[in-house]
């Protein structure tokens, strides 16, 4: 029985290969397996194409939150406070609290970030498929860079932001995925820069 769920969220992972890359304004879409359970969400940060390897040959990342300085120091850097937001929205664990990663991350955010990203988590129901299939996400690899294509300022800069996450399901990686979205940053009245919300590209 494990090994036909197994076999069969491989051909669900599979089918949603052939999806394309959901713009910056639209929220991705959850794909389901052939039972309809909802997969793991993805929530504000619009995934690129998964990149598919062999099970065997991916390892899983850490999904402990580590300790990450928070002093003044990191909120005076827009690029800094950015990669720290995106760092803990990125990785998940069944084992934590639903949305979980969204409280993490929103001590780096704007309020309205917060709330808006809060509407794209985890459902009661999707929480509960993600516990009973052990899923959990790990990240690395992230970076935030000015956007070429929009004015930075004194108090406003737009970043775009990406990591490699790596998915897995009971402890075994089975899916590598390029996340990337594009970010307003705000100077507050305090001086510290908060994320805000997604840009639309274009």
């Amino acid at each position: 029985m494990r090994g036909t769920a197994w076999f069969s969220l491989l051909i669900a992972l599979c089918c949603t290969a052939c999806g394309t890359t959901a713009p910056f304004g639209a929220g991705p879409a959850k794909p389901e397996n052939s039972t309809g359970v909802t997969q793991i969400p993805v929530g504000s940060v619009a995934p690129q194409t998964p990149v598919r390897t062999v099970p065997s040959a991916v390892v899983p990342l850490s999904t402990v939150e580590t300790p990450r300085p928070g002093g003044l120091a990191l909120f005076a850097d827009p690029a800094a406070v950015s990669t720290e937001w995106l760092r803990a929205w990125c990785t998940l664990d069944w084992r934590e609290p639903m949305n979980g990663n969204l409280d993490r991350a929103a001590r780096y955010q704007t309020p309205s970030a917060a709330k808006a990203d809060r509407r794209e988590g985890d459902t009661e129901d999707t929480y509960r498929s993600m516990r009973e299939q052990q899923l959990s996400s790990g990240c690395d690899e992230v970076t935030a860079t000015p956007s070429p294509e929009a004015p930075q300022s004194a108090d406003v800069a737009y970043l775009v932001l990406s990591a490699r996450r790596v998915n897995s399901a009971a402890g075994v990686a089975f899916e590598i995925e390029q996340i990337r979205s594009v970010r307003r940053v705000l100077r507050q009245t305090d001086g510290r820069w908060l994320v805000d919300t997604r840009v639309e590209a274009g």
